[in-house]
């Protein structure tokens, strides 16, 4: 999801749409609804070259895939450890 942009339609309970074009973060997976003129602000990872939500967490470069990937060997070991 972190290449992927997209565009999110809203509907409020009085019939109000809204539309926004979206993207994933590239660390956490957050979509983040654009809106130009808001002032809110976002990150870009340099090393992953793509945006991030721009949360705290976000801010050191570890992406999605890398995480998943650590918490599997974590789980891989936590297994090998009780077998033995």
């Amino acid at each position: 999801m972190s290449d992927s942009h997209g565009y999110a339609v809203f509907v409020n309970d009085w019939g109000v749409t809204t539309e926004a074009d979206t993207y994933g973060c590239c660390h956490c997976q957050y979509v983040v609804h654009l809106q130009p003129g808001s002032g809110k602000r976002r990150g870009y990872c340099r090393l992953c070259d793509k945006p991030t939500c721009g949360s705290e967490a976000c801010r050191e470069c570890k992406p999605f895939m890398k995480q998943i990937e650590e918490i599997e060997r974590r789980d891989q070991l936590r297994r090998a450890m009780e077998r033995a």
